[in-house]
């Protein structure tokens, strides 16, 4: 908003605005984009050697493209899905479904026992009165729910949130992103990170790599920003990274108060992904080993094979001390196999 009226303010007097986005993740692209289709100039500053941030599109030997970052489309993501559209980038669907993942570890719950838990836990959402200070854990006290039930939706959503049940305020669940949804699942063909791709081509030069920025200057009259050691001045910046790095951004005058309690109050979550190349064709699947806190899919690719990959996702900072992810893939791997004894799993080349 502010750079629109900065814009709108700049036009007026016959000049050219010039605007600084740090960060060439989706974010920054598209804002870059936004402002050079208004007539803004535009620079963006990227620290890393790639487009994408946390998109991140990888090709294994054996072919299949796997998501180190960012993985599914949904029907809903309209924003993304017009973005991809414009770029004349095709989704392909996977064959599963993101929100519908069956269950192991001895909960003994099936299917219709969790359709039913699910539906009561969407009328509790839809009856629940926002409380500021009611944390998820604290909500599905009050909802009746069978046991095993109740240990796979929290299992799903400490994967998917990343974060234990305690830690989460209950108005997540407002966002319908844990139910049980049999909408198929899209991806980018080729890779979600052609996304990035594409609008760093269509910006062209404006994007500049391993450009980290160390400082910035700002005041009503411009900012000046510090990368390499050299200066690059623009009416206004736009700041896209993530807010665990500002810290490492000095800012002269420094940021608000407010705002900086604001961006130290951020808690990211604890994710990792595992991905294990196939010896032999399967159909498109998605498990979840609930007391672990991981899921593991398999998915089409662009020819409408299935790839010969298993995907998996650990979330929540006690689920990857458990796989001791910090020592490696090898416990996660034997919990995989345990899990899914029906993939001809390749270990040794595990990403």
């Amino acid at each position: 908003m502010r750079a629109a009226l900065l814009y709108a303010a700049v036009a007026n007097e016959g000049d050219v605005m010039r605007a600084c986005v740090v960060g060439a993740g989706f974010a920054g692209l598209a804002a870059a984009a936004a402002l050079q289709r208004a007539g803004v100039e535009v620079v963006v500053l990227e620290a890393r050697e790639r487009v994408g941030g946390r998109v991140w599109s990888q090709e294994l030997p054996n072919g299949a493209v796997i998501e180190r970052g960012a993985e599914f489309v949904e029907h809903y993501h309209s924003t993304l899905i017009g973005i991809a559209g414009g770029l004349g980038l095709r989704l392909m669907p996977t064959g599963m479904a993101y929100g519908d993942r069956e269950p192991r570890g001895g909960l003994g719950v099936d299917r219709a026992t969790l359709t039913r838990a699910y539906s009561a836990l969407i009328a509790a959402s839809a009856a629940w009165r926002p409380d500021p200070g009611q944390s998820v854990a604290q909500f599905l006290e009050g909802v009746p729910l069978e046991p095993g039930a109740r240990e796979a939706i929290v299992a799903r959503i400490e994967i998917s949130s990343t974060q234990p049940i305690g830690n989460l305020a209950a108005n997540a669940l407002l966002r319908g992103a844990y139910t049980l949804s049999l909408d198929e699942s899209l991806r980018v063909d080729g890779g979600n990170q052609r996304i990035a791709l594409g609008l760093a081509q269509r910006l062209g030069a404006a994007v500049r790599l391993r450009a980290p920025v160390a400082a910035i200057e700002w005041s009503s009259a411009g900012v000046r920003l510090w990368t390499g050691g050299a200066a690059l001045e623009a009416d206004v910046a736009v700041l896209t990274v993530p807010a665990r790095l500002l810290g490492g951004l000095r800012f002269d005058p420094p940021l608000p108060e407010a705002k900086q309690r604001a961006l130290a109050d951020v808690d990211y979550g604890h994710a990792a992904k595992l991905f294990v190349p196939l010896r032999a064709p399967t159909a498109p699947s998605a498990v979840m080993a609930t007391p672990d806190r991981f899921w593991v899919w398999t998915a089409k690719g662009a020819a409408g094979d299935t790839q010969l990959v298993a995907n998996c996702f650990a979330g929540s900072a006690p689920a990857l001390n458990a796989l001791d992810v910090a020592a490696g893939p090898d416990v996660w791997l034997a919990r995989l196999a345990e899990l899914r004894p029906d993939l001809a799993l390749a270990p040794a080349e595990a990403v």
